[in-house]
């Protein structure tokens, strides 16, 4: 063998040795995300044919001066709102979730973000490649029985998805970024968020991170709220 075929060999050998890193990488991050997925609605979602409970009635002197709330009210309220909650959560609504079909891709600035949130872990960034979305698999998202996910695609285009009717009720929209990771891939940082109207909706920085060999949510911060 001469030592141009060996270095051809060698040459075919550590390209597919890094493409399969890249897959690798890719694998790793999907299964994360998916894993992460139940926690991230237990956070997101709310039934929204249910509105929050009423706040309590407040009680004031003669001169206006607030004095205290109506704790009586307050119970009875929450005990109804509680029992309806209930009702709801026994029923039998298809509760659906539009999801984006794809990833978003993450802001350059969010590197720093994470390196800011652990500071103190002195993370060293991945540089693995994260140009470019991947399409989410509804059939890997897990949630709550009653919540079933739909491709946003599917559904009307921009604000006529609310206006249209349904043989389900339309729980909300959400979507996932990619997830950016330290070299140690025990710290992250991502995008999501939730929206259940026209003027609804919140989006999220969510900083995650490894646990005893499981991922959880460190910390969700308020980015955008319509």
């Amino acid at each position: 063998m001469t030592i141009k075929q060996v270095f051809v060999i060698i040459s075919i050998f550590l390209l597919f040795s890094s493409c399969e890193k890249k897959q690798t990488d890719l694998e790793f991050e999907q299964s994360v995300a998916y894993e992460i997925f139940p926690a991230l609605m237990d956070e997101l979602h709310y039934d929204t044919r249910l509105g929050p409970p009423s706040p309590p009635k407040p009680i004031y002197d003669a001169n206006e001066n607030l004095i205290g709330y109506d704790r009586i009210m307050a119970e009875k309220t929450m005990a109804e709102w509680q029992m309806k909650l209930a009702e709801f959560k026994a029923d039998s609504v298809r509760l659906v979730i539009a999801v984006e079909d794809s990833t978003r891709l993450l802001e350059k600035e969010e590197r720093e973000e994470l390196l800011k949130y652990f500071s103190d872990k002195n993370l060293i960034l991945d540089t693995s490649n994260q140009s470019k979305n991947y399409k989410i698999k509804l059939n890997r998202l897990k949630a709550e029985p009653k919540l079933k996910f739909k491709y946003l695609s599917e559904l009307p285009a921009g604000s006529e998805i609310w206006s249209e009717e349904y043989d389900f009720h339309l729980s909300g929209t959400t979507g996932l970024s990619r997830i950016l990771f330290d070299t140690t891939k025990s710290y992250g940082i991502l995008h999501s968020g939730f929206a259940c109207g026209k003027l609804c909706g919140t989006g999220f920085r969510i900083f995650i991170k490894k646990v005893n060999g499981k991922w959880i949510i460190e910390k969700m911060i308020v980015i955008e709220i319509a």
